[in-house]
Order: C-alpha cells, then structure tokens, then sequence
C-alpha cells in the first residue's frame, strides 16, 4: 500500500474511516501486549476489526467476553450481531438461550420486531 502509486504512498498516511479512535488504539495496542480492556461496545468493535484482519485470538477473546455479558435485554441484538460478523461462538451461545427460552422470548416485542426486520434468521 505504501509502496506504489496509491494515495498512501504519497501522503505517507493511511486512513482507517471505518473505526472509532478508541477502537483502532485499543487493536494496535492488543497486537503489541495481547491484552485488552474490555465494554460490550468495545468488544464489537475490536471483534469487526479481529474479524477483517484476520487476528482470531482476538475476535475469540471478545466473542467469550460478549458471552459472559448475555442477557435478556441484549440476546437478540447480540444474535444479529454474531450472525453478522461470523462469530461462532457467540452464536452458539445465543441461539442456545433463544432456543431453551423460545416461549418466553416470543412474546417479547423486541423478538417480534427482530423477526419481522430480519426473517430470514428465523429459527
């Protein structure tokens, strides 16, 4: 990227547009220390950026720290989430407690909404 006749090359800077400072600072820090301090928002966002480039142990190590954080009030938020972005894990987990609390959650307005948003995850 910094070697031809790309804007980067020239400017000697790469932009990153699709991230939040906090974000990208708390990536660059995890490859140099392999530690992270983790918030649920945090963790999403560290997971899309372990997921496009491609830093397993770290899109693992936020999908367990989204899984200890499962509750009813982000269940489904976080479903679509790991649906999303691959996260296996995380998946798992959520579709483990849709599934043992399917009659409860159906009447919940929240997973009427989802469904009718997104069908096609239906389950």
């Amino acid at each position: 990227m910094l070697e031809n006749e790309m804007e980067e090359s020239r400017s000697g800077t790469i932009k990153i547009s699709d991230v939040s400072y906090d974000a990208l600072r708390a990536f660059v820090d995890y490859l140099y220390s392999a530690e992270a301090w983790l918030d649920e928002q945090m963790a999403c966002e560290l997971l899309v950026l372990a997921e496009k480039y491609q830093v397993k142990h770290l899109k693992a190590y936020c999908e367990k720290f989204l899984v200890s954080k499962l509750n009813w009030d982000n269940l489904i938020v976080n479903y679509a989430f790991a649906h999303q972005h691959n996260a296996k894990l995380l998946l798992e987990a959520t579709l483990s407690l849709i599934l043992d609390n399917m009659d409860k959650l159906s009447k919940c307005q929240e997973y009427s909404e989802f469904i009718e948003k997104h069908p096609a995850l239906l389950v």
